[in-house]
């Protein structure tokens, strides 16, 4: 799995079906984990704006399953995390809303790529996370690995 926990940001754009300009998407992300699975936390700025919590958890047959609230939308889904490009799917309850998303390694980061598809029309995005802060804790003792001023 290639997701890390830590602190995020991602920055990239949703381009509307028809539109030749995307709207600016920015994501600050926390990622934590426990013992039965991951958190994803945070805030999306841009163009959009709003709380996004998702829960990504394993299942008992080699998939995860995925509680996502992104702004005032609501999805459930399903996902390989195994081995790259991590995908998901995700629709919400009345199945009017589809999502597909592939995550993936770059050199400098983890690129994300998805479609949206909903009321016969589909938006597609691509946004790059770079880690802001890793987390590396121990049984007493967490620390922070060094960032770089810019």
């Amino acid at each position: 799995m290639i997701l890390n926990k830590g602190q995020w940001f991602g920055k990239g754009s949703l381009l509307v079906e028809g539109a030749s300009i995307g709207d600016d998407v920015q994501l600050d992300i926390e990622i934590s984990e426990d013992g039965s699975g991951m958190t994803l936390s945070g805030t999306l700025l841009g163009d959009f704006v709003g709380e996004v919590s998702i829960r990504v958890a394993p299942d008992e047959v080699g998939t995860y399953i995925i509680d996502a609230r992104v702004a005032a939308v609501a999805l459930d889904g399903i996902a390989k995390l195994e081995s790259e490009p991590n995908l998901a799917l995700l629709w919400n309850e009345g199945h009017t809303q589809n999502v597909t998303v592939a995550l993936f390694k770059t050199d400098n980061g983890i690129g994300c790529r998805g479609f949206w598809h909903e009321g016969g029309k589909t938006r597609t995005w691509e946004i790059l996370f770079r880690l802001k802060q890793h987390v590396v804790s121990g049984s007493n003792v967490v620390s922070f690995s060094p960032r770089r001023r810019r």
